[in-house]
């Protein structure tokens, strides 16, 4: 199926910066739902939902394995459109207390209506404690400093005061291997770390294989195809997000991968 995204911004982005093409694609999908009926008929055509591939992960039901990563509705101002698209998961962000802020008015105006996460990379706790209430999961980046244990210290001490349990999950570098990886993972495993998100797809099998497959995994690993997908899968991912591929090549290719991720499934 070709939709109006082929049409009008993927010729326009083809040799764009994928910053600059983000926010092209972004216009686009903005547009979009303010058009009449446009958010119930998008979410129609690429609601994809195939029961084969639904799962509990860290506690949260997701009807798909596919999500949209981080950077790219950076203010969380579009979560509703994107995940029409097919998702069963957004990660808005990166962003700090301001971000949260500013993302909190837009979703006492316009509730989310699918898991909605949020990528936390500065100012740790003070964005975490007032993100609590309004996001589903917490996505703390930890790329700057990984071994500064304090900042997820305090933000899982804090959750034990929180009336309603929800999920942590820690996000490592993509330079991060070997034994350096192997003591993130124990650290997450021994304090109650939720999950782990990790950028490279040999991370993911590493830490798949040395907790076991106790320690769920979301692979954000420059995904572009439905073959990249299945195989972070199969590395021990519970999860995938995409992002370069999404602004590329369209929304179709959310239902290109979830056709070919239920065809293995079966």
């Amino acid at each position: 199926m070709v939709s109006l995204y082929n049409i009008i911004v993927k010729p326009f982005i083809r040799h764009m910066d994928l910053d600059r093409a983000s926010r092209i694609g972004l216009g686009y999908f903005k547009a979009l739902g303010k058009i009449p009926f446009g958010r119930p008929l998008t979410r129609l055509l690429h609601g994809n939902r195939p029961k084969v591939l639904s799962r509990e992960v860290f506690g949260l039901h997701f009807y798909n394995p596919v999500g949209l990563g981080a950077g790219l509705d950076i203010h969380g101002e579009l979560y509703n459109d994107l995940n029409n698209m097919g998702f069963s998961f957004m990660e808005v962000g990166p962003m700090g207390s301001a971000g949260v802020r500013r993302a909190i008015a837009h979703i006492q105006s316009d509730p989310p209506k699918d898991i909605l996460a949020v990528c936390i990379d500065s100012d740790h706790h003070t964005a975490f404690t007032l993100a609590y209430d309004f996001f589903d999961f917490f996505v703390i980046d930890m790329s700057k400093d990984p071994f500064n244990y304090d900042i997820p210290d305090a933000i899982l001490e804090s959750r034990i005061a929180e009336k309603e349990y929800k999920p942590v999950v820690m996000k490592y570098p993509e330079r991060m291997t070997g034994g350096a990886l192997d003591s993130l993972t124990d650290y997450c495993l021994l304090n109650g770390v939720d999950g782990i998100e990790l950028r490279d797809i040999d991370q993911v099998s590493r830490v798949w294989k040395h907790s076991e497959g106790k320690l769920p995994i979301i692979a954000n690993c420059h995904i572009d195809s439905p073959l990249e997908a299945a195989r972070s899968l199969e590395s021990g991912a519970s999860l995938v997000e995409i992002r370069t591929g999404f602004v590329r090549e369209g929304p179709q290719v959310v239902s290109q991968m979830l056709d070919f991720l239920s065809e293995n499934e079966q």
